[in-house]
């Protein structure tokens, strides 16, 4: 373990009542990181509220708080000083500094701000620290989608930073094709090929990537050069990121191997991040560097004993008659008389040119193809029968404060 990790840890075991507690059985003079517990998200945001807060080292001297909390949960406060925040948006600026922008693009910002959410400020904040000298359009994802395409077309701008939805339905408003869009830099959400793909069909001269990869709980979590390939990204160096068995929390040392995402920031010593279960699942493509995203932790539909996928969805709509019509989808696990069962919503621009009833039949054959154990668990009477609904992609719900798609909701509990 390097001083200053140690070091880090030492303080915030000082100084955070929380970690006290958490560490209270690790050896002061011979631990290592692997050695301390990963941080349980509920007990950390359930002592990380603004009254009685145990985690904090310290009274915030200055800074800026922010709300998180992604597209289900409670939300959660983040507590950064202005020098966390300063390094947070350099940190990230370094990373945008690898990108292919270049002095003189006209770049909008169709993140989103307001209600203490961070992405658009964040952005902008990183944005104005780039090497590259850049020119900023403050649109916001909240502008409506006419107005935001007015904007683009009259100030031409070149360079799009937003949230996969949002730039998705912004395509939409496009009746032909625009090539003056030369970059298209994502963040927020997972970006998938049938995405991209639709993306392009507007935009054809666009380079599309990853912005870079940070959340608002934790910090700057990895950036994107040239040599990275769809999914993957760079450890900041501020920071340590290690892979996990998923089962066992053994830490991961060796490559193509799938495990969950933890996270340690050092620059952080208000409010710590210390080995922190990020959400998303990943596999070293040069161990400790570079690693490769591979969707949410907690992502998929679990209806009964049946886990549905996003993919599951996606191969049944590329066999069936819909496939070229659906941009979107969501997932809704719902129960009735005792059974879960799985609703999925099929987001589309226009119903003018479907036969409703016989293309969601189609789409449920091959539903049914792709995923049979769903239908032998419906016909135990485990669970219930699959719904399908035809809807604008508008019509998906979506998180108000952030724009997120929803991929997955949970009604059971509602």
């Amino acid at each position: 373990m390097n001083n200053r990790l140690r070091e880090h840890i030492l303080f915030v075991r000082e100084k955070s009542e929380f970690y006290r507690n958490l560490y209270q059985d690790v050896n002061q003079t011979t631990f290592s990181l692997s050695d301390l517990p990963i941080l349980n998200q509920e007990s950390f945001w359930g002592s990380n509220g603004f009254d009685n807060n145990t985690v904090l080292t310290s009274t915030q001297p200055n800074g800026v708080v922010f709300k998180s909390g992604g597209t289900t949960g409670t939300p959660k406060s983040s507590y950064f000083t202005q020098e966390e925040w300063e390094v947070f948006t350099s940190d990230f600026a370094f990373g945008m500094d690898q990108l292919n922008l270049k002095e003189g693009d006209r770049c909008a910002n169709l993140f989103y701000s307001g209600d203490l959410y961070a992405s658009f400020l964040f952005i902008n904040k990183s944005v104005e620290k780039l090497k590259s000298k850049v020119v900023q359009y403050p649109i916001t994802g909240q502008t409506s989608l006419e107005e935001t395409r007015k904007i683009i077309e009259n100030f031409k701008i070149n360079t799009l930073f937003g949230v996969p939805t949002s730039l998705l339905n912004l395509a939409n408003q496009f009746k032909e094709k625009n090539s003056q869009i030369e970059h298209i830099y994502y963040g927020g959400e997972p970006l998938f090929e049938d995405q991209k793909e639709k993306l392009l069909e507007k935009f054809p001269c666009a380079h599309i990537s990853s912005i870079g990869y940070a959340s608002v709980d934790g910090g700057q979590l990895g950036y994107v050069n040239s040599t990275c390939l769809a999914g993957e990204h760079i450890v900041f160096e501020n920071t340590i990121m290690e892979i996990v068995d998923i089962e066992t929390n053994k830490v991961i040392s060796e490559t193509n191997k799938v495990g969950k995402l933890v996270y340690t920031n050092l620059s952080r010593r208000l409010m710590p991040i210390i080995r922190y279960p990020v959400g998303d699942m990943a596999t070293w493509v040069e161990v400790g560097t570079k690693f490769k995203l591979l969707g949410r932790s907690d992502e998929g539909a679990r209806v009964g004993p049946v886990t549905i996928s996003r993919d599951d969805i996606l191969s049944a709509l590329k066999r069936s008659s819909l496939g070229e019509y659906v941009q979107n989808i969501q997932l809704v696990i719902k129960r009735d008389n005792g059974r879960d069962y799985l609703h999925v919503y099929l987001g589309v621009e226009s119903k003018v040119s479907l036969n409703i009833s016989e293309s969601l039949r189609n789409f449920k054959e091959h539903f049914a193809l792709e995923r049979p154990m769903y239908q032998k668990e419906k016909n135990a009477d485990n669970i219930g029968e699959l719904e399908a609904s035809i809807v604008l992609v508008d019509d998906l719900q979506k998180n108000p404060r952030t724009g997120k798609l929803r991929l997955v909701i949970d009604e059971r509990f509602s």
